[in-house]
């Protein structure tokens, strides 16, 4: 089974001097090639549109324009948990590469992420995370834009989404590489069943960094970490989830974020 997808998305952003769009279309699937053992092979085509006014800085300018490119992506997972949601025991590693078929501008990317996970009593069940990935420019071609890598709300909690890591003048622009670790203490017995609540305590450790256009936008790698405590609840519009967390450490760039609330869940 190939199931197909189309999106678009568009990034408006005025202050900084430029506008984004991006439109895709991908063909992909997934099967159990071996016991708990899953390929993933997709295929992409992509337009991506940047246009750019007098104040955007010199280096978007020199990005500016329509590109194309066909991507070949594939992912290997190896899903050992005792089940998909909310797992008490086992592991997951998945594995991701994509690669250029046809590009304007090209670039590869490679991803890791593994999570482990341990209930050491009804009461408390314990996780681990990790999570990696690189995305580097081929034949001394910088990254596009569209293309950086960010830290989201779920791999640094207590930090606003987007607005970690290198910056170029008001934008932040993501970086090369990223890093994130995520230790989680699940408590699915804290509140009354009929609550359909879950809390967790978290701590999170996250890093992005180095901008292949400029070495000094990159400059801001730092190791960011944060405490805190999250809720997810499920309730007749969906799961809602809710965090609270403190910063421990952060580059001078990072904008944090105390509270947060969002439709969906973090486990």
């Amino acid at each position: 089974m190939w199931p197909e997808m189309v999106n678009s998305k568009k990034t408006d952003k005025s202050a900084s001097g430029y506008e984004n769009t991006l439109m895709n279309f991908n063909i992909g699937t997934e099967f159990e090639q071996y016991r708990d053992i899953y390929f993933a092979p997709d295929l992409s085509f992509t337009i991506d549109d940047l246009t750019v006014d007098s104040t955007a800085s010199s280096q978007l300018k020199k990005q500016a324009g329509t590109f194309q490119d066909i991507t070949f992506s594939y992912a290997i997972k190896a899903d050992k948990r005792n089940r998909r949601y909310m797992p008490t025991d086992g592991h997951i590693f998945r594995f991701k590469q994509s690669l250029p078929v046809y590009a304007d501008s090209k670039s590869m990317t490679n991803s890791f992420k593994y999570s482990a996970y341990h209930g050491f009593s009804e009461n408390l069940v314990g996780a681990f995370k990790l999570y990696g990935a690189a995305v580097n420019g081929l034949g001394g071609e910088d990254v596009r834009l569209s293309k950086r890598l960010h830290l989201g709300r779920t791999l640094l909690r207590g930090f606003e989404s987007g607005k970690v890591g290198p910056k170029d003048g008001s934008d932040y622009v993501g970086g090369n590489y990223v890093s994130a670790m995520n230790f989680e203490a699940r408590l699915p017995n804290l509140l009354p069943e009929n609550t359909q609540t879950d809390v967790a305590a978290f701590l999170d450790f996250g890093n992005l960094w180095s901008v292949d256009y400029d070495s000094s936008v990159g400059s801001s790698s730092k190791i960011r970490s944060s405490v805190g405590i999250s809720a997810n609840t499920f309730t007749t519009i969906g799961p809602l989830s809710f965090t609270l967390a403190h910063s421990l450490s952060k580059a001078s760039n990072d904008e944090t974020e105390s509270f947060n609330f969002r439709l969906g869940t973090s486990f």
